[in-house]
């Protein structure tokens, strides 16, 4: 638990300063790497709740 957190931190991270690099220099590398950021965020949430409903269900099992 505490590694999901931790990365969702550290992406979340990376999004906000690669955005702010963009936002600085107006380059679309620094917007596509904030979007890759963003993007595996989204994947790491999905795993994450994933993972809960499986340890919930594993309950019922």
């Amino acid at each position: 638990m505490v590694l999901f957190r931790a990365l969702l931190v550290i992406l979340a991270l990376g999004f906000l300063l690669n955005m702010a690099a963009f936002t600085v220099t107006k380059q679309v590398v620094w917007r596509q790497r904030a979007v890759l950021c963003l993007k595996w965020g989204v994947v790491l949430g999905l795993c994450f709740f994933g993972f809960l409903i499986l340890r919930r269900a594993a309950v019922f099992l």
